[in-house]
């Protein structure tokens, strides 16, 4: 089969599962190509090596990637993300008149534009197009704070039916996603529940001494570690994390680790500065081969999102790296993400926004034996390999992808 993978950000950025599912998808024998942007999230700024031009052929892993223009932004402007989104929006369908005819369209979605640019692309190929909805928009970009206005509000309501109107088949993350998509009127028939997937042969548990190498890198010493890894952006609602650290200061064993980057991180730190903590430590984004031996360092993993009914519906994907790395997790997101982590007995629960129930979460955790936050860590461990084992789970999207392409009508 000859699959065509949209998406606007792909490997180097720390997105794993687009360039992941094409390298799968390329070792079971299809023919797979990758439309996608220059590389700059979430650095907001172009990765070394890169040029900006209106498009540029290479070969990723194997890959044939054609990257289109991209406005690289990714900070709290709504015209600079307008900018980001649109340009990619209209380059891709331009781009894609430099690929070869496919059977398929993969979509990786958010930003909503690209659903219009997959819409544009699948007439131009003649060939349907599969929507992996990732986050729900315009929900997300409202609950993030970037969009207000009301107008623009409505006319990206419309231009998400029609894309999801559009779509041969969609993919969505929980149920209580397919629960949303269906209230907005699309039939339960077109839509699976797909589940995420990390590749464990990567996010291995690390040595004890490659977890000691880390710690003393960085300077954790004897103390208590709780570590979020990722995007820091608007909808993590890190402040609570801050506010949590606060409460917390005079436990001088318990330091908060941020690891990344993101839109948020400048206002975070500069809140941390103001309020003189000393148990918070921040960390530059790391590349993806050094985040097993970080997450391992640490003494228990935190989710964290700002409290809103969609938050509910998503399933962080770091959830699984974090699963992935044998050690207890501190959930802060409620609905589909907290009901993984206690179904597989793997850490602590606790509600958004809520500094208080955070640091008594991370009190409790520092309380217990060492012998029960091992053991959270090995259930979480077991967990990933039987439920999201990345073979299992591409059996069923290779099943998916092949039953709506053009040869299996």
């Amino acid at each position: 089969m000859r699959i065509l993978i949209l998406s606007q950000r792909y490997y180097p950025e720390p997105l794993p599962k687009p360039s992941e599912l094409a390298e799968a998808l390329s070792q079971r024998g299809h023919s797979v190509t990758v439309i996608t942007g220059f590389p700059h999230y979430p650095e907001r700024r172009l990765y070394p090596g890169y040029r900006l031009s209106l498009a540029k052929r290479e070969i990723v892993s194997g890959i044939p990637v054609v990257r289109t223009f991209v406005w690289p932004y990714h900070g709290r402007s709504a015209i600079g993300r307008v900018l980001n989104y649109v340009s990619f929006m209209c380059s891709s369908v331009l781009g894609s008149l430099r690929t070869p005819p496919c059977d398929l369209i993969y979509v990786w979605h958010p930003p909503l534009t690209v659903g219009l640019a997959a819409w544009a692309i699948a007439r131009l190929k003649r060939a349907p197009y599969v929507y992996d909805v990732q986050d729900i928009w315009p929900e997300s970009a409202v609950w993030s704070g970037m969009l207000t206005n009301q107008l623009i509000i409505w006319c990206l309501h419309q231009l998400e039916r029609f894309v999801y109107d559009g779509a041969k088949h969609i993919l969505v993350v929980s149920s209580g996603a397919k629960d949303n998509l269906q209230s907005k009127g699309v039939p339960s028939e077109k839509i699976s529940v797909a589940r995420h997937w990390v590749d464990e042969s990567i996010f291995n548990q690390p040595s004890d001494s490659e977890a000691a190498r880390v710690r003393l890198q960085y300077h954790f010493a004897d103390r208590f570690v709780v570590m979020f890894a990722g995007n820091l952006g608007i909808v993590q609602g890190l402040e609570a994390v801050i506010r949590a650290a606060e409460l917390l200061r005079e436990e001088k064993n318990v330091l908060f680790v941020f690891v990344g980057d993101g839109s948020d991180k400048p206002r975070v730190v500069a809140l941390t500065q103001q309020l003189r903590l000393t148990n918070v430590l921040f960390v530059d984004r790391q590349p993806m081969a050094a985040m097993p031996a970080i997450l391992g360092s640490a003494d228990a993993l935190l989710v964290h999102l700002k409290r809103s009914r969609l938050a509910g519906v998503s399933i962080p994907t770091k959830t699984l790296a974090y699963l992935a790395s044998g050690r207890p997790i501190i959930m802060g997101v409620h609905g589909a993400a907290a009901d993984l982590v206690r179904r597989a007995e793997a850490g602590i629960v606790v509600a958004p926004d809520d500094p208080q129930e955070l640091a008594r979460a991370v009190l409790e955790l520092y309380r217990l034996p060492l012998s029960e936050r091992m053991r959270m860590g090995q259930n979480g461990r077991a967990f990933l390999l039987k439920e999201h084992s990345k073979e299992s789970v591409l059996d069923e999207y290779e099943a998916i992808l092949v039953r709506h392409s053009l040869r299996g009508n």
